[in-house]
């Protein structure tokens, strides 16, 4: 990151004299009333080293990628951010009456990396919503011997006014350690974070997960989740992607540096790795390779039948299924094999496929045969590989049914 020399400049700040940076950590450092005048500064983004840095970086300069919104929750009146000075820092009002909006990015994200530096002086409350829903606490914590969801780092609570008073505030996770610093200091907090997930008919199958959050290169959070927007979040109702806002109702806050990181999509890397396995499935099936189907198969897997009610080591499966594949290398049988998905869950080393699998059959002189196959298939990627587990052929399915997963995969 620059140096503060780097960044300094005069800012026409409303209610307040032009200063410049040096002159804001003097007076977040003394701040003792909150609403004498309320100062939001975006600063251009400059390069830096952090953990998030990569090709995907994008660096967030102040009224390029920012745009004001009043949001679903508050009003903004007349005074809304301003770009001000030389463009680098936004001001909003100076009235304790005064609803500021939030600050939105322009650019929306799923999974993402944030990391931003911060000065808050006493007492003042701010935060990240990110895709606008779920929010990473900004407070001046410093010296707090105890802290909740609330303080900084904290993954804000949620809130539900339909439900019994006592529990209409519920979730939130606390930070692990309070990290934060004096007033009046610069601050940093660096966020990886994974987007709600969402199955083909759009139901939600996992919620929003904060990998990682650390304050000032503390960690605070790993692997928090939340069921759902945290309270008052400019934004309703989970999303696979939403922009990034910055709360500027509740206090001065200053930003130096806003770097935002589009994290690469962990379930899209194991999907292709997926289909991958299943084309090297299909074509041993195709060719008679048995040798390269056996491969795929854990060694401890288990086939399961559905509609006959067995199950049975894959191994002893193997076994009768070998000759079949020795007919079809020797062209005595045509066989082919192929699949269609309607869920896909797992993660980096697990995956759980839920689908039909199509089994055509030949034999020389003969119609083809076609069978369609409601399965579950339970897989583990090992050092060589993904292998399959097990595998569960729970019953007969229609070619309508096959033509619908066609659709559905399509439309996506």
């Amino acid at each position: 990151m620059p140096s503060n020399s780097a960044l300094a400049g005069s800012a026409g700040v409303i209610g307040l004299p032009s200063i410049r940076m040096s002159g804001i950590r003097s007076l977040f450092s003394s701040y003792s009333t909150l609403y004498h005048a309320r100062l939001f500064c975006a600063l251009r983004i400059c390069p830096g080293s952090g953990a998030f840095a990569g090709p995907r970086a994008r660096c967030i300069p102040s009224g390029g990628g920012l745009a004001r919104r009043g949001g679903s929750r508050r009003r903004a009146r007349k005074s809304e951010f301003k770009t001000s000075g030389d463009g680098r820092i936004v001001v909003n009002g100076d009235t304790k009456d005064l609803k500021i909006p939030y600050l939105f990015t322009k650019d929306e994200y799923g999974d993402v990396g944030i990391e931003l530096e911060f000065m808050v002086p006493k007492g003042s409350n701010s935060g990240v919503y990110v895709m606008g829903r779920y929010e990473v606490e900004i407070l001046g914590s410093f010296g707090r011997p105890r802290f909740c969801s609330g303080d900084l780092g904290g993954i804000y609570e949620r809130f539900d006014s339909s439900r019994p008073k006592e529990k209409q505030c519920f979730e939130g996770t606390s930070p692990k350690v309070n990290a934060a610093k004096a007033p009046g200091e610069w601050q940093k907090i660096e966020i990886l974070f994974r987007a709600p997930r969402f199955d083909s008919a759009g139901k939600k199958t996992r919620d929003a997960t904060f990998e990682k959050v650390l304050v000032n290169g503390v960690l605070v959070q790993e692997n928090a989740t939340t069921t759902g927007p945290t309270r008052s979040a400019p934004m309703e109702g989970d999303a696979a992607r939403g922009p990034i806002a910055i709360q500027g109702d509740h206090g001065p806050i200053a930003i130096r540096s806003f770097r935002v990181t589009r994290m690469a999509d962990a379930d899209q890397a194991r999907l292709a790795e997926l289909d991958a396995y299943w084309a090297k499935v299909s074509r041993a099936v195709n060719t008679g390779d048995f040798e390269a189907y056996q491969a795929t198969c854990h060694d401890e897997g288990v086939l399961v039948g559905g509609t006959k009610q067995y199950s049975q080591p894959l191994a002893t499966a193997l076994a009768r299924w070998k000759k079949d594949f020795g007919d079809t290398r020797e062209g005595r049988v045509k066989a082919e094999v192929a699949s269609r998905f309607s869920r896909r869950l797992g993660d980096a080393t697990t995956g759980h496929e839920t689908g039909i699998f199509r089994f055509i059959s030949q034999a020389a002189g003969d119609p083809p045969k076609v069978e369609y196959i409601h399965m579950e298939g339970l897989l583990v990627k090992k050092q060589d590989g993904w292998k399959i587990l097990m595998e569960y052929q729970k019953g007969p399915a229609t070619e309508a049914e096959w033509q619908a997963l066609k659709q559905l995969t399509d439309s996506k």
